[in-house]
């Protein structure tokens, strides 16, 4: 019998790499980063919407005008958040490491997606902040009259559709409007919805899934869940805010340094950050009970 001692073992060249969803809400914000160069730590934005002028009648031929001081409101953006990913590698691992892997390359992209999801995060997370506009429930399904609520929340306040999105957890997509008959009978939406998967053509990313009612609908996982609750969103790209101050060049740093104490190389990848809700009523929270399915 020949022992397992002269049997080759093999180390591929493959790494399973983590998977991250593509960047989705963060395309979809106003990026106020260019007025962030300066050292500020805050960002003003005033509003002229809130408090507006009344149009007056001249009754009487000649009569002094009634003049108005509408106040401004002012919306800042703080930057007050700063978030890491380090990992050091020590001198005989990086000396023995097999050249085929580039492990500090893998890493490095690791840590650029987790950063860019913490910043996704940050975002979604300004649903709470939604008053003026929410459609749906906690306990039932998304419907077809609900997709429509919100469009129209939007469209009567003269918000320009063609610059909205939609934004649903991959549960509500898949489980409750890819079961709504009237988007994937093709007789009355013209959508192959059933052979693709999709409202419509795509050929952005896989997180584009076509348009509901000409809106694009995208896709992610970062859209945030609790009190069995999906908190999906509308947003017209006025919404949010977002602005970044990370040193160098781009949202993601990442650099590294040779640590004499620890005989290694340290690397460390950063991003500093805000946002905040700039136009509140452009916005519209779109609730679906995390469980409830469209059969």
């Amino acid at each position: 019998m020949v022992t397992r001692d002269y049997i080759t073992e093999v180390w591929t060249p493959i790494v399973n790499e983590p998977k991250f969803d593509n960047v989705t809400i963060l395309n979809w914000v106003t990026d106020l980063s260019p007025f962030a160069t300066d050292g500020a730590d805050t960002l003003h934005v005033p509003d002229i919407y809130t408090n507006t002028f009344s149009v007056q009648t001249q009754s009487t031929q000649g009569n002094a005008v009634v003049d108005e001081s509408v106040a401004q409101v002012d919306t800042t953006l703080a930057i007050n958040l700063h978030k890491y990913v380090a990992w050091i590698i020590g001198d005989k691992d990086m000396r023995q490491l097999a050249s085929k892997y580039q492990l500090n390359e893998k890493y490095a992209r690791e840590a650029r997606g987790l950063l860019l999801q913490a910043v996704e995060d940050s975002l979604f997370g300004l649903w709470s902040s939604i008053s003026t506009n929410s459609v749906g429930d906690t306990v039932t399904v998304l419907s077809d009259f609900e997709i429509r609520s919100a469009i129209s929340a939007l469209d009567s306040s003269n918000y320009e559709l063609d610059e909205c999105a939609f934004f649903f957890h991959p549960t509500v997509y898949w489980k409750q409007l890819s079961g709504i008959a009237k988007y994937y009978e093709q007789q009355i939406s013209n959508l192959n919805h059933i052979a693709t998967g999709n409202f419509g053509k795509t050929g952005l990313t896989r997180n584009f899934k076509g348009s509901l009612y000409d809106i694009p609908v995208f896709t992610s996982s970062r859209v945030v869940s609790g009190l069995q609750t999906y908190r999906n969103l509308l947003l017209h790209k006025s919404a949010f805010g977002v602005a970044f101050q990370t040193m160098g060049a781009g949202m993601v740093r990442v650099q590294s340094d040779y640590l004499l104490t620890n005989l290694g190389t340290l690397a460390v990848a950063d991003v500093i950050y805000g946002v905040a809700v700039l136009r509140e009523p452009a916005a519209v929270l779109i609730n679906a009970n995390t469980t409830a399915v469209t059969s």
